[in-house]
């Protein structure tokens, strides 16, 4: 996704990025596995049985872990940044006396050195275009070796992060992630605001039962992704959410059932049992009643959730009760399973299952007037007052795709504005002096410059990426600018001499505008190289791809563009038009006197004046330089402008949001603000332990689960700590347990329990789903790993998400005493 389109100052943005590092490091790994508001799942579909054997005793860890809540700061790096701001003045000063001691030596040789390629291009320029067309092309050939990074991970997470690693940990020893489909549910304009209804729940019912039906057919994934790899065994068949019908399902589970939360739940997803209003009142009273994570007795139901998690904007009487609510929270996890696919055109990495049942859903939810992925397929609204939005996997590719569609008009116009103004202002305004010729040799340098760069970055190595779809923008700006510097010289020096020859009007146009057209080239690929070394992939690639289309670009304009310019000279001085130059003109045109272009024979010829826009700075320089009252207003001006930015700099705000980049109007931009306005729900992740030894870490554990129920952050509601409930007090083993004995008992806990997705084993037979295979394994060996999950309150920003993090990555490093963070950490 290329959501950084407008990079004009990249050395300055590869410097803040360089000192932030550590900001970039925990938000962008966080983003990269569930960005937005994501809910934890629960239990759903009949009733099922609570998890593990009785479960925690409420309250029996608290007061274990000792420490600070998770609200920690990451120490600012003023120290670094102060480094960094005296090495840069030194380094500044040095080559400042230096250019003051020796500039004229320099500038000296310089002119010389461009003056002698001057001469060499103007004597056979017919030779220097052939060759250097020759290179351009062999270094161009490169692209055939391109390749493009697909994993958002390694494009915008800086090198050497432990979120890399903590990435890498999960992909490998986890088969699968959880990916969300997340719904807010909310009256349709216009409706009446309470939603808690029979009639508003029975048409939400009638909703989910469709989205359950939808089914997926993988042959045609397998078929479209032939020529990436056999995907017969990963996507093949048919899928649906829940396996029904003997399809494959995809949902994530608890226990026996899929992982789903909704208020139908309450219900027991039973058409009957929504009735009259005071039946629903009843149940969602004995619900709201009941303790979490309980079975509630009168209803024959687990509750694994609170009421506030499924219902916004809630509405009581006046002894406490439900009576309405202004919105649902709903909420359908899978099971995702990653790879390099093909989707509509694009590769990247993906489950293309899941793209496509989420296809399916934002259709029958009405979402989306037309549908994602089915050409001239029309969505229809759901019947009922209820209105849905959400994020779903697929809604980045849909709404950024949407969002760039929209911009295409607007990017192809800045191209055209550039190109406009090069056809009409590069020349004079004469049949034979107008220069068109020359702008298409202008635009074969930029075109060269970025195909060639794009050729020698693939040669080195370097992936491609979406930002790299500025370059082409940033390169014509440049390309157009070196070549108005040229033309200007060549002009200056014909008025100057007319008599001279090609070779010494190339010569000094060489001399006075290539050392110009090379300071501004070196300054911006200096700028680009120093940014490659950024510690994020995506922007290191694409200043070094940049940095190389600059250094090329200088190098056609030298060896291609002058050249040219060259042989244009020749075709002037025969008095021959430009573009039609086998024929010449009957009158001779003079460069400093153009004679006006006939734009159509039924119209007089366009010949308007020259130096139009030195009058105009010539007057605004008399103005403000000339006269004291313009000396003094513009000391002035500039003088409150840079207090402006002086005060300015007291407000910068470092911050960072995922949800800043969904266009307005869209219907993820919705389902964020009505998340913000009724549930203020964070993100889901999940605390992992990685080959930790849990008999001889027990007291860890328990230190372990006290600090995750004292975190204020985290959702307590939301929690699927599988330790508590194989241990329901904080205790260890007896005195003489081995360490077999805490397995065997593990193991036969893990037996019954809910949590056979919280637990990997090392010996792999107990880890499988054929209970005939597991029942031979030897659970003495030891868990692998395990995983917690949990789901972050609505954090307001960047900055206190990170902090939230990357303080609780400190504080269990601290518990399990682990310096490497690889052991126990949240992801």
């Amino acid at each position: 996704i290329d959501v950084r389109n407008r990079l004009t100052a990249v050395s300055k943005a590869a410097l803040n990025t360089a000192v932030t590092n550590e900001v970039a490091a925990a938000s962008s790994a966080f983003y990269t596995t569930n960005i937005l508001s994501i809910k934890q799942s629960t239990i759903i579909g009949g009733s099922p049985q609570a998890p593990g054997l009785g479960g925690a005793v409420l309250g029996a860890y608290n007061g274990i872990w000792k420490g600070p809540s998770a609200e920690g700061a990451s120490g600012f790096k003023g120290k670094e940044i102060g480094i960094i701001a005296a090495v840069s003045f030194v380094v500044a000063f040095i080559l400042a006396a230096l250019a003051a001691y020796k500039h004229e030596a320099i500038e000296r040789a310089m002119e010389k050195s461009f003056e002698a390629i001057g001469a060499m291009v103007g004597r056979k320029p017919i030779l220097v275009v052939a060759v250097t067309l020759v290179l351009g092309a062999a270094i161009s050939s490169g692209m055939a070796m391109q390749k493009a990074e697909t994993d958002a991970a390694m494009l915008w997470v800086p090198r050497g992060s432990v979120s890399l690693d903590h990435n890498k940990y999960t992909k490998d020893s986890w088969s699968s992630g959880i990916a969300p489909t997340l719904m807010v549910v909310s009256p349709k304009e216009g409706g009446a605001k309470n939603i808690l209804t029979a009639q508003n729940l029975q048409s939400l019912l009638l909703v989910y039962n469709q989205i359950l039906a939808v089914k997926v057919d993988g042959s045609k994934i397998v078929n479209d992704n032939k020529r990436i790899a056999d995907y017969t065994d990963r996507y093949g068949g048919i899928w649906t959410f829940d396996g029904r019908d003997g399809t494959r399902g995809k949902c994530a589970k608890w226990g026996t059932a899929c992982a789903v939360q909704n208020v139908l739940a309450i219900f027991d997803y039973n058409s009957t049992l929504i009735t009259d209003e005071a039946g629903i009142k009843d149940r969602i009273a004995k619900w709201d009643k009941a303790t979490v994570k309980t079975m509630i007795p009168e209803l024959g139901l687990y509750k694994s959730f609170e009421i506030g998690d499924v219902l916004g904007g809630i509405k009581k009487d006046g002894s406490g009760h439900v009576v309405g609510a202004e919105a649902f929270f709903w909420i359908m996890q899978h099971q995702e399973d990653e790879q390099e696919v093909e989707i509509n055109g694009n590769t990247g990495m993906s489950d293309p299952v899941v793209m496509e049942w989420e296809a399916d859903a934002v259709c029958i939810l009405g979402i989306m007037k037309e549908h994602p992925s089915k050409k001239d397929t029309k969505c229809s609204q759901p019947s009922g007052n209820l209105e849905y939005s959400g994020l779903f996997t697929r809604s980045f590719a849909d709404e950024f795709g949407q969002a760039i569609r929209s911009d295409v008009a607007g990017i192809g116009a800045a191209y055209a504005v550039i190109i406009v103004y090069l056809f009409i202002n590069l020349g004079k305004r004469d049949s034979v002096h107008s220069m068109v010729a020359m702008s298409f040799g202008c635009l074969a340098c930029v075109g060269l410059s970025y195909v060639g760069g794009t050729g020698l970055g693939s040669l080195f190595g370097v992936k491609n990426n979406p930002l790299n779809n500025n370059i082409p923008f940033l390169i014509l700006g440049l390309g157009v600018d070196d070549a108005f510097v040229l033309v200007a010289e060549l002009t200056r020096h014909i008025t100057e001499d007319k008599e001279a020859s090609v070779e010494k009007l190339i010569a000094a146009t060489a001399k006075t505008g290539g050392a110009s057209v090379l300071v501004t080239s070196l300054t911006d690929a200096l700028a680009f190289f120093v940014g490659a070394s950024t510690a994020l992939p995506a922007l290191s690639a694409f200043c070094i791809y940049a940095g190389i289309s600059v250094v090329l670009c200088f190098l056609f304009q030298i060896f291609l563009f002058l050249p040219l310019l060259a042989i244009n000279v020749e075709r002037t001085r025969g008095n021959r038009f430009d573009l039609l130059c086998c024929f010449r003109s009957s009158v001779k045109h003079e460069i400093n006197d153009p004679q006006g272009c006939c734009c159509c024979i039924w119209f007089p010829r366009a010949n308007p004046p020259d130096g139009l826009l030195p009058k105009a700075f010539e007057w605004v320089g008399n103005k403000t330089v000339r006269t004291m009252p313009g000396k003094v207003g513009t000391l002035v001006f500039w003088l409150g402008m840079f207090a402006v930015g002086i005060a300015g700099t007291a407000n910068i705000e470092k911050n960072f949001k995922l949800e800043w980049f969904f266009p307005s109007g869209s219907y993820t931009k919705k389902f964020i603000d009505l998340n913000d306005q009724y549930f203020s729900e964070g993100t889901t992740f999940r605390f992992y332990t990685n080959d930790v030894d849990l008999f001889a870490q027990q007291a860890e554990m328990n230190e372990f689960t006290s600090y995750i129920d004292q975190i204020s952050a985290i959702k307590q509601s939301s929690l699927q700590n599988w330790w508590p409930n194989f241990r329901s007090r904080p205790t260890v083993s007896p005195a003489g347990t081995t360490r077999a004995d805490f397995y065997r008992e593990l193991w036969a806990w893990f037996g019954t329990s809910a949590f056979k997705d919280s637990i990997m084993w090392k010996d792999g037979r107990c880890n499988s789903k054929d209970a005939a295979v597991s029942a031979t394994c030897d659970p003495t060996q030891g868990v692998a790993h395990t995983q917690i999950s949990a789901t972050l309150r609505r954090l307001g920003d960047g900055p206190t998400r990170f902090k939230t993090v990357n303080q609780m990555r400190l504080d269990i490093n601290k518990i399990f005493k682990d310096d490497s963070g690889m052991r126990a950490f949240p992801f």
